[in-house]
């Protein structure tokens, strides 16, 4: 493998396996299944939740493991305090009750942030090599014939 076919997968393996997310606003309608969403809680929310998330938390985030007509179930990712503290967790279930929510958040996909973070890692990489004179371990040897590597007109004793 060439240094350079090196260098395009280094910079494809973080785009790929991570990419960039951007979250849109949706509503209940939009719940589905497998997607992951941020809820905001009013204050009944707040209230009736406390026993199960936590006192005080202002958003969930979370997989959507299941939908009917009154509630939905979360697979607890993170759950954000009012006072913008955060706790992570290990994907467990909560319901909600869709009259606990003010405010749904969809995570998707972004092509336009990824294709931003590709062409800045792409040029950063470009950058470091044309700053450290790298551009010769791309090619074969430059030098002339008899490869002794002496500046055109020889050198002087």
């Amino acid at each position: 493998m060439r240094l350079r076919d090196l260098a395009t997968l280094v910079c494809l393996i973080p785009v790929t396996g991570w990419g960039c997310y951007a979250y849109t606003v949706g509503g209940p309608d939009r719940l589905a299944p497998g997607g992951v969403v941020e809820i905001t809680l009013n204050d009944l929310g707040r209230f009736r939740m406390a026993g199960n998330i936590g006192p005080e938390v202002m958003a969930v985030q979370g997989v959507v493991a299941s939908v009917s007509d009154s509630e939905f179930v979360l697979q607890v990712l993170r759950v954000t305090g009012i006072d913008g503290s955060f706790s992570t967790w290990a994907r467990e279930p909560a319901t909600f009750n869709y009259s606990f929510v003010r405010g749904y958040r969809e995570r998707r996909f972004s092509t336009g942030r990824t294709a931003a973070l590709a062409g800045g890692m792409t040029a950063s990489i470009v950058a470091f090599i044309a700053t450290r004179s790298l551009t010769g371990l791309f090619g074969g040897d430059r030098g002339g014939p008899g490869g002794t590597g002496d500046p055109p007109g020889g050198v002087d004793h």
